[in-house]
């Protein structure tokens, strides 16, 4: 609501200025116009015969003319500038109400992120505690449980403070000679428990780059295809033409055009996947083009066969 009364108000200023702003402009035209009757009053009472006033009067007119075309096309100009200004003015304003709104949204969700984890972990550790009478299996599923959730948890404080750090320009790159091809195959392990991953990994692809980094850009990207997918996630790492390209696809909700660029932006979550109840900050993402645009990489977003396909040039 204050945010639709702001807008308003904005609007009402910006009408109001265009309007005194066109009633000066006809002021100065009426001015001109006064100025140059009284001159021609003055010229018919000081010539001593008409052809003398024709001439007088044809000066005047085209002085007239001269003066009304400056003040219309200055004006003109000034009025383009007051509306580029405007526009320039709210689009600034419709972007801070939107960063301020994700902000908003990205505190609201990250206590829940926080507890959630460290009270399954309490949970698990006082069932451990309190029943005797557990099994090992049983103890070791609760276990195993609490490390998962730590391991989230461990993660979000992870991107919270790289997030910070590459904001503000304090990470130092460790760049080192890597085997994409080898580092990718150890990290797949992981998760092709718990999706059905499609992988073609071509071999001994090295790369230039921050180990840690590019570890936490892969596993972003891999977590982001595992938490959408439906049934299928493809994982693709091949040369072509020298270069070297990751494309990792999943068959989940297809990202919308206007969505592609979007969903790299601090704190953006996508609606659909709010009302699903998907959780997420909206930092994974960030830091994966973060990451990418300090070792001068690049990522795409597109649609193939169905799939969502995130397509990173190394």
């Amino acid at each position: 609501m204050k945010i639709f009364q702001s807008k308003n108000i904005i609007y009402l200023l910006f009408a109001y200025l265009i309007a005194q702003f066109i009633w000066w402009e006809i002021l100065l035209v009426q001015l001109n116009s006064q100025n140059i009757e009284k001159e021609k009053q003055l010229a018919a009472l000081n010539s001593t015969d008409i052809s003398t006033f024709q001439k007088k009067e044809q000066v005047l007119n085209k002085q007239l003319f001269l003066k009304n075309l400056m003040i219309v096309g200055e004006g003109s100009v000034f009025l383009i500038l007051i509306i580029y200004g405007f526009y320039r003015v709210l689009k600034a304003y419709s972007k801070e109400i939107v960063v301020s709104e994700r902000q908003t949204h990205f505190l609201l969700s990250l206590p829940h992120e926080i507890k959630t984890p460290l009270s399954i972990v309490q949970l698990n550790l006082q069932t451990i505690l309190q029943k005797n009478n557990l099994s090992d299996e049983q103890k070791k599923s609760l276990i195993t449980t609490s490390l998962n959730e730590l391991k989230r948890l461990q993660i979000l404080v992870e991107h919270l403070l790289l997030t910070n750090k590459i904001t503000k320009d304090k990470y130092q790159l460790n760049i080192e000679s890597l085997n994409l091809s080898q580092l990718v195959n150890e990290w797949l392990i992981t998760y092709e428990s718990q999706k059905n991953i499609e992988k073609k990994i071509q071999d001994n692809l090295i790369i230039q780059a921050d180990q840690y980094l590019v570890y936490l850009m892969f596993q972003n990207l891999l977590s982001n295809a595992v938490k959408f997918a439906e049934q299928e996630i493809k994982v693709y790492l091949f040369s072509k033409d020298e270069k070297i390209f990751l494309e990792i696809w999943n068959d989940g909700d297809l990202i919308r055009d206007d969505e592609k660029d979007k969903i790299f932006e601090l704190f953006y979550r996508r609606k659909q996947d709010e009302d699903k109840g998907i959780k997420g900050t909206g930092l994974g993402l960030y830091l994966v083009k973060q990451i990418l645009q300090l070792h001068h990489f690049s990522i795409r977003v597109m649609t193939k066969n169905n799939y969502n396909v995130f397509q990173v040039e190394l």
